[in-house]
């Protein structure tokens, strides 16, 4: 799937740089889900914590979101050293 450009038209109706312009368009959207990521893993994660000091959240789903937490911050890195 391709994202489309909000570019500018030019005078034949094509896209001027097409191919630049999607990448860009592409590689922002991948950082801004890399970003939001990244930040809903770190949310949960602290939930879990507090949760787990009350006794509601057993050390198993503390572990899983920590190891989400580690993908999402994996995947943030390989999204910003494409950019």
């Amino acid at each position: 799937m391709m994202l489309e450009s909000a570019g500018k038209r030019d005078h034949t109706g094509g896209m001027e740089n097409d191919s630049t312009l999607q990448h860009e368009t592409t590689l922002e959207h991948a950082l801004d889900i890399a970003k939001a990521n990244h930040k809903e893993a770190v949310r949960l994660l602290e939930g879990a914590r507090a949760a787990h000091k009350t006794g509601d959240v057993g050390e198993d789903r503390v572990r899983q979101l920590e190891g989400l937490l580690a993908i999402a911050e994996e995947d943030l890195r390989r999204v910003m050293r494409e950019q």
